[in-house]
C-alpha cells in the first residue's frame, strides 16, 4: 500500500506543478484497495459541473493492469482508461453537477493482486505539499503497525492485522478544514474484528473518528479522545454495513487526514 500510495501521490504533485489542477477536496482524494486479479471496487463521489477533473491510478509492484473509468449518475461510462498499463489517467468535465461513480479495476487474469491506488484532481483544487502527505500517512501507518503488533500479542493464533479487502477500500486520504467531517459508508465488515484508524499531518490537533452501524443506526465504536490519531475496534455483525465519519476537530487550519481499514489477519 505504501508504494502505491507514494507513486501516486508524487506522480499527482508532479502533475499539480506543470498545471493549474489540486486535489479535490469535495470528498476523499486519495483512495487506496486491494485488488485481486479480475476484481473491481469503486467509489461514488460529487463532481462539479463544467469543472475539469483528472484521476490517475497506479498500483504496487505485482500490478501490471489496472483500468479506470468513470460512470455518469445516470450509470453511463464517460471517461475511461482501459490501456495495458498500470498507471490509468482520465480527464473529463461533468456536464452536470452530481454523484459520479469512479471505478478502479485489476485487470489482469490468474491468480495474484496487489494494491491499486486513485488520485483525484480537479483545477483550482487545493495544492498539498509533499511531507504533508508523509506526515499524515506515516502516523496512520505507525498507528496501524502498533495496532496490529498489539492484536498479535493478544489474540492467539493470530498473526495481526492486514488490509481490508473483499473488493473495498482500506485507504482514504481526505482534505478537512477544522470543524469539518466526512463519512463513508456501505462498509461491509465481516471479519471476526476489525481496527479502523485515522492520522493526520501537523496542522490538526484533534480528530475524531465514529463508527455507526447502518443496519441498526446504532454507534459501533467511537475514538473523541483529545489527539489526532482515533482508533477504533469492533467485532462486526455479518451481513450489516457500516459508516464511517472523520472529523477535524480541533487545529490550525486545513489538514490532510488519512484513515485506514484493517482486519483481523488469521491464517
Amino acid at each position: 500500500m505504501t508504494q502505491a500510495v507514494g507513486l501516486v501521490t508524487g506522480a499527482a504533485q508532479r502533475f499539480e506543478k506543470q498545471s493549474s489542477f489540486g486535489f479535490d477536496e469535495d470528498a476523499s482524494c486519495v483512495l487506496g484497495a486491494f485488488l485481486e486479479n479480475g476484481r473491481e471496487v469503486s467509489v461514488t463521489r460529487p463532481l462539479r459541473a463544467g469543472v475539469r477533473y483528472v484521476i490517475l491510478g497506479g498500483g504496487s509492484d505485482g500490478v501490471e493492469d489496472l483500468d479506470l473509468a468513470v460512470d455518469s449518475p445516470e450509470g453511463k461510462i464517460i471517461a475511461a482508461d482501459t490501456m495495458d498499463d498500470a498507471q490509468p489517467v482520465v480527464e473529463l468535465t461533468p456536464k452536470a453537477e452530481g454523484k459520479y461513480r469512479i471505478r478502479l479495476a485489476n485487470a489482469k487474469k490468474g491468480e495474484g493482486g496487489g494494491f491499486g491506488v486513485v488520485a483525484i484532481m480537479r483545477e483550482g483544487g487545493l495544492s498539498i505539499p509533499v511531507h504533508r502527505f508523509v506526515e499524515s500517512f506515516g502516523r496512520t501507518l505507525a498507528n496501524a503497525a502498533q495496532a496490529s503488533h498489539l492484536v498479535a500479542r493478544r489474540m492467539q493464533g493470530s498473526q495481526g492485522l492486514a488490509f481490508h479487502a473483499d473488493g473495498e477500500w482500506s485507504f482514504f486520504g481526505t482534505i478537512l478544514a477544522e470543524e469539518e467531517s466526512i463519512r463513508t459508508g456501505g462498509l461491509e465488515l465481516e471479519a471476526p474484528l476489525s481496527v479502523i484508524l485515522a492520522g493526520a499531518d501537523r496542522m490538526a490537533d484533534d480528530v475524531n473518528l465514529e463508527v455507526l452501524d447502518a443496519t441498526t443506526n446504532e454507534i459501533a465504536g467511537r475514538d473523541e479522545a483529545d489527539d489526532a490519531a482515533p482508533v477504533v475496534a469492533l467485532e462486526p455483525t455479518k451481513g450489516h454495513t457500516y459508516k464511517v465519519s472523520v472529523a477535524n476537530v480541533k487545529g490550525r487550519g486545513t489538514s490532510l487526514v488519512t484513515m485506514l481499514v484493517l482486519d483481523l489477519d488469521v491464517p
